[in-house]
Formats: structure tokens, sequence, C-alpha cells
């Protein structure tokens, strides 16, 4: 079993047995290496096992031990809306293109790419307190800046993102990487949100090959509802939201698969220009 480092796991208040469970710190463990070993788990088998979580918090539980026991730093947030409730997986590898435009991705076995708006925080956002809760303005009031940012995706799980949805989420969401790329202007936000006309293409290209070219669209139209929507009902184990972490809320291209491309350049008209290069498999 792997050991746990790194990381703290809060087991006060919601962190109670109904999710530290045996089960849970099984199943965490096991995530953990297969990310270490890059290797695959099969549903079924976890399943015959008795360890595939059966709800949200017992999926966000399985995930806090697992990324504790992984032992990096998260460096951000993956946040997703299940039907109406946000759900969140931690960033555990962020890279910066800041220092270059041109970026290399160290760690190898990304299978597929979403390019994304992102937001760097300024300052922790704590969970609500007197049951008051966040408005859309409090919280963009704690965003230090919003980039162009590009999700690179793989699998603990054979069936991928069609396993069952807590063990999926316990599986960081399919999360392999996040890289950072350049900052953009704010009224970018709106514009999406207002489904401007006028914003340009979002064009995906690998050489000569164009793998997504279309006037981009946010999964809850505004890139800010899951960040709010999370911020209001936090539920992970390992400190929530903090000041410098990414925080990505929605794919502007869907899932592009990738097979064997090395080299992908982002471009957003005159907003932004992403070039990502990753390891040969």
């Amino acid at each position: 079993m792997t050991a746990m480092k790194t990381l703290e796991i809060d087991v006060t208040g919601a962190f109670c047995m109904t999710t530290m469970t045996e089960a849970n710190i099984r199943l965490g463990a096991i995530l953990a290496e297969a990310e270490n070993q890059q290797s695959s788990l099969s549903a079924a088998k976890l399943e015959s096992n008795g360890l595939v979580p059966d709800t949200v918090e017992t999926g966000m539980a399985a995930q806090a031990i697992a990324a504790a026991a992984i032992g990096k730093e998260i460096g951000g947030w993956k946040v997703a809306m299940n039907g109406v409730r946000a759900v969140a997986a931690p960033l555990l590898d962020v890279f910066d293109t800041i220092t270059d435009t041109a970026f290399d991705v160290p760690k190898p076995g990304a299978v597929g790419i979403e390019i994304e708006i992102c937001f760097v925080l300024a300052e922790d956002i704590p969970p609500p307190a007197n049951n008051k809760e966040y408005s859309r303005e409090e919280i963009l009031a704690h965003v230090a800046s919003v980039h162009l940012g590009a999700e690179l995706v793989s699998y603990r799980m054979i069936e991928e993102n069609k396993a069952p949805f807590a063990l999926h989420l316990a599986d960081r969401l399919g999360n392999h990487s996040f890289v950072l790329g350049p900052e953009i202007d704010r009224s970018i936000i709106d514009r999406l949100t207002n489904q401007d006309a006028t914003l340009p293409a979002l064009v995906l290209e690998s050489g000569e090959d164009v793998l997504f070219a279309a006037v981009p669209k946010h999964p809850q139209t505004d890139p800010l509802t899951p960040l709010l929507a999370y911020a209001n009902a936090p539920l992970d184990h390992l400190g929530g939201f903090k000041r410098g972490h990414v925080v990505t809320t929605g794919s502007l291209c869907g899932l592009v698969r990738l097979s064997g491309q090395t080299l992908l350049q982002a471009y957003w008209g005159d907003i932004a220009k992403l070039t990502v290069t990753l390891p040969a498999s």
C-alpha cells in the first residue's frame, strides 16, 4: 500500500465514518498506485471486491485518500457540475507556461486534451459563513487573473469516464495534468456568458491536422457557474480553494482524443495562443 504523505486529510466535520471507511482507504491506495505505475483498473473487479463508492460523498473521500497517497501538492481544482450539484477534483500536476510560450509537458500518458478557461485565485475561498452564500461578484473578486489553459486527460479506469460516476470522481474526474496558459482579458468571461457572436473561433491543431475548429461555448454558458456553486457547497477533504490555486471549470471544445500527437497548438483569434508539447509515447 502506498504511504500517505505531504497532504493532510481533514477528518473533522463532514469527513465522518460514513465516508472514511475501510473500502475508501483501500480504493484510495489502489488509485494512487495506479497513478504512480500508470496502470489501469477494472471497475467490475473493484465492484466485485466491494470497493466502488456509491455516493458523491464517498467518491470524494476516496479521491482525497488517493491524492494524499500520491503525495503531490495540490495546484488547483477541476470543478464540474453533476446535475445541479458541483463536484471537484484536485489538480496534482499543474504546469505554468509563463516562462516559455511553447511548453513541454514532462508527464507521459495523456489520452485527450480540453482547451479551457481557468482562474488563478488571489486569496483563499473558505466555506461560506453563517449560511450566507457567495455571490458571483464576490467570487470574481477572489480571482487574480483569467487564463486560457489546457487540461490533459487520462484515466486510471479501463472504463474511463463510463465508470460509475462516484468512481470516476474518485479517479479525479480523469485529470492527467493541467497547463496554465496565457492570461486573457476578464471581459471574455462575459462574452462567453452572453454568447457574443463576435467571439472568434477556437482552433486546435497538431501539425497539418485540425482537431477542433468552432466558436467555443462553455458547458454551463457562464464559466464562473461551477466555481460559484462549489465555493458555496464544498465537498472535498483536502483544504478547498487556496490562494494561487488554478481553478478550471469546463472545456471550450469538449474532449479531443489524442492518437500519438506530440505538438498541439490552440489559437483563439487575437485572444490567446497556447502551444503544448507532449512526450512521445
